[in-house]
């Protein structure tokens, strides 16, 4: 990452910063994938992420530094990059895979790019994002404004750009290259975290509006929710098919959606996840752990919690000698193994004018080398799960389907 003393938006927030550290080392970019009816052309997509990139100023940023050393966004004028894919040659799958196997750089603007397969009778249309830049709600938000500009619909006022605790009302401080503790003694040029190599895999499943109004009937009776019954049934497929979990116990992260709790806008997202321990092999029934995680979830979802959580993020940030350190922390001490990530019913239209949204995944997300990471969301009644992993654990989905079908 450079020094910048120009063209400045603001300093970073808390998790921006956070997710700017992961996404360093080429974690934490995220693809997310529409399938609409019809053939598009190249020229209309373009067109339609450069109105989508006017109204919202985080979609034409890098990630720099001020000139008094604060985490920053740095404004460009370089557009969305699209790249066209033959149909016949790939999957959304793939798309995601060969996406999120190539960075994007921190330093270089626009911290998203775009994909597309044209089909004979739908297109498919691909978005990917360095996590600093949005998350996976705030995505969702994104791909709608394009379908809404490529169905030639006006779209909304540019919206407010503002760091999430400044939304929230919690006070946290300019986040610097060095901060006080390293006395300025940390280089400005430290070489970054070795880049890996691993290549990312995706899969997904898909669980049909009928299985899935069953799933929802089994949770109301059993008094807790669907993103439980997901979120155990990843932790005990975890410890049955990878001996890592044999000897220690899991950590899963499972999500708490705060937006509604802060009064949120639906280009921001808040989403804040809490560790789920332990997994461990041989040990409860299914819907004991099932109650464990409906519980511990319940705990967070208050408003201090949220900002206790957010709060603590920050400390530990300023706490870093300096940015390399926060880096090298998240990256080597991650608090969590596994993450579920779960949308719900996604706030996405079936059409856009003439434009039929015929499906619309969860998202693919990259994690550190070694964590596998299940998204969830409802589309249309259905439910999609996807699996991405970076040297993760093989045949996660059927296993949890399994469980999910049995139980």
């Amino acid at each position: 990452m450079s020094t910048t003393t120009s063209r400045t938006l603001r300093t970073l927030g808390a998790l921006e910063h956070l997710f700017a550290a992961y996404g360093e080392d080429g974690t934490m970019n995220f693809t997310i994938a529409a399938r609409v009816s019809g053939t598009l052309s190249e020229t209309a997509v373009v067109a339609a992420l450069a109105k989508v990139q006017e109204r919202h100023v985080l979609l034409g940023v890098s990630l720099g530094w001020s000139e008094d050393g604060s985490h920053c966004f740095v404004v460009s004028e370089r557009p969305i990059s699209l790249t066209a894919v033959a149909a016949s040659a790939t999957t959304w799958e793939r798309i995601a895979e060969s996406e999120m196997n190539r960075p994007l750089v921190s330093a270089d603007a626009p911290l998203v790019r775009a994909a597309m397969v044209a089909g004979s009778g739908s297109t498919t249309l691909v978005l990917t994002f360095n996590h600093a830049i949005a998350d996976g709600m705030a995505a969702v938000f994104v791909m709608r404004q394009l379908l809404t500009a490529l169905s030639g619909a006006e779209l909304s006022a540019p919206a407010a750009d503002a760091r999430l605790e400044d939304r929230i009302g919690l006070e946290v401080p300019p986040f610097s290259r060095n901060s006080a503790a390293s006395c300025g003694t940390a280089a400005l040029d430290a070489d970054p975290l070795h880049t890996s190599t691993l290549r990312t895999t995706v899969d997904s499943l898909e669980i049909a509006a009928d299985r899935l109004a069953k799933l929802r009937h089994t949770a109301k009776s059993r008094d807790t929710t669907i993103n439980s019954m997901i979120t155990a049934a990843l932790g005990r497929s975890l410890v049955s098919l990878n001996e890592r979990w044999s000897e220690e116990a899991l950590r899963v992260m499972s999500p708490i959606d705060l937006r509604s709790e802060f009064e949120i806008p639906e280009h921001v997202g808040l989403s804040l996840s809490i560790a789920i321990t332990p997994f461990e092999r041989g040990g409860t029934e299914y819907w004991d752990d099932v109650s464990r995680v409906h519980q511990q979830i319940a705990k967070f979802r208050q408003r201090k919690m949220a900002l206790w959580m957010v709060g603590d993020i920050a400390k530990r940030c300023v706490d870093d000698p300096s940015y390399e350190a926060t880096r090298q922390r998240v990256l080597e001490h991650g608090p969590f193994d596994s993450v579920v990530t779960n949308f719900g019913v996604l706030q996405m239209p079936t059409s856009f004018g003439d434009l039929v949204v015929e499906k619309m995944w969860a998202p693919a997300l990259r994690s550190i080398p070694g964590q596998d990471v299940v998204a969830a969301a409802t589309f249309d009644g259905g439910l999609s799960l996807v699996h991405t992993r970076v040297a993760g654990t093989e045949g996660l989905l059927a296993r949890m389907a399994e469980i999910l079908d049995t139980e």
